[in-house]
């Protein structure tokens, strides 16, 4: 040891310390040096981080906890950050809160009805009296069997023609015909809807987001402690462990708030939207043309009415005891009924990936920087 005394002459002496002597002088008494935390402290401070304790899982139920913490932001999912601040890179992008609601299914529609249409009526008769009247003599005027609706002379009657003969009474008075065949291949085919082809729309809203961040920071900055070096961050990230699943209790010190289950953004689906249908065509009809010939080539035309598979109908011939040469019935139509739409119902829902869960326990966050 090296001493001087002010205000003399200089001199220079040599005294042996014993910090072991039951009274040591306090010049020989050892510095306990830098507080064996400081240095490991000061290099993780240095890197922009702190040293958090390693969490304790002793208390918690059996399951492994991260041993390193994440920053963890949190708060409104529509607010949540497109990436993390840090080197380390996004981890998890999580959310808790879920909006489901059913799905959003366009009405179903069906296209205009389609069908056939054929045939003649199951009965053309000619009265020797007006439409209506009783007793009166009457004669077939159908067209041979098989008859198609294409022109013959079947039946025809030449003009003057008497019922009963010699009584003077014309037999072409009136007309009377049954209704025409049903349509056949009646259907409605589904109008296309490209929403109902594609499951209609789903909304999947969530109230909570969670950006977990992983940080590059060298761990063992903090020495060999229980301690690890992580970023220091401020609200509304916080220091978060974490492990897979549902969980209800917090190891020490990441006890500071309750835990926080976060889910993917894709719930467990099941809404969709039932198939569209139709209904068979209710309403539909068929029309055709009837003809009237003087002549049986069907040349010359004196008469047509529009008749239906609805019913049947009577027209008086004029003037009366005409020839009825030829008939022929053409022009076929199928009137669309209407079908009824079913289908494009919403079924299923859509329910948190609790398979996928990730339950947080954070640490206290900083509001200000100290």
């Amino acid at each position: 040891m090296v001493w001087q005394g002010c205000g003399t002459i200089s001199d220079v002496g040599t005294y042996i310390c014993d910090p072991d002597a039951f009274f040591p002088d306090p010049a020989c008494i050892r510095d306990a040096g830098a507080d064996a935390d400081a240095e490991p402290q000061a290099a993780c401070e240095a890197q922009g981080g702190e040293c958090v304790e390693i969490p304790d899982d002793s208390e918690t139920p059996a399951g492994f906890w991260s041993q390193v913490p994440w920053a963890v932001w949190i708060g409104p999912a529509q607010d949540m950050p497109k990436g993390c601040p840090f080197v380390g890179g996004e981890q998890f992008k999580l959310y808790a809160g879920l909006t489901a609601p059913t799905m959003q299914c366009d009405p179903c529609e069906c296209q205009k009805a389609t069908g056939q249409c054929s045939g003649v009526p199951g009965s053309i008769t000619i009265g020797a009296g007006m439409c209506g009247a009783v007793g009166v003599p009457s004669l077939p005027f159908d067209g041979v069997g098989g008859w198609d609706g294409s022109c013959t002379n079947a039946n025809a009657l030449p003009t003057g023609a008497e019922c009963p003969p010699g009584s003077g009474v014309p037999c072409a008075q009136s007309i009377t015909f049954s209704a025409l065949p049903a349509p056949v291949n009646e259907k409605c085919d589904v109008k296309p809807s490209d929403i109902i082809k594609l499951g209609g729309t789903r909304i999947t809203e969530w109230e909570t987001g969670a950006l977990a961040c992983r940080s590059s920071l060298d761990t063992s900055l903090c020495g060999t402690g229980d301690q690890l070096c992580v970023p220091k961050v401020l609200y509304p990230y916080r220091q978060c462990i974490w492990q897979k699943g549902k969980h209800t209790k917090c190891p020490k010190p990441y006890n500071w708030e309750l835990p926080r289950t976060m889910y993917p953004f894709q719930p467990k689906e099941s809404r969709n939207c039932t198939a569209c249908t139709c209904g068979a065509p209710q309403g539909g009809a068929c029309v055709a043309t009837l003809r009237l010939f003087d002549d049986g080539a069907c040349g010359s035309e004196f008469h047509q009415r529009i008749v239906s598979s609805v019913d049947g109908a009577c027209d008086v011939i004029f003037p009366a005891g005409r020839a009825m040469g030829g008939k022929a019935i053409t022009d076929h139509a199928y009137i669309a009924g209407t079908c009824e739409a079913g289908g494009g119902e919403h079924i299923g829902e859509a329910i948190e990936d609790d398979e996928n869960a990730v339950t947080f326990c954070c640490r206290e966050s900083y509001i200000f920087a100290e």
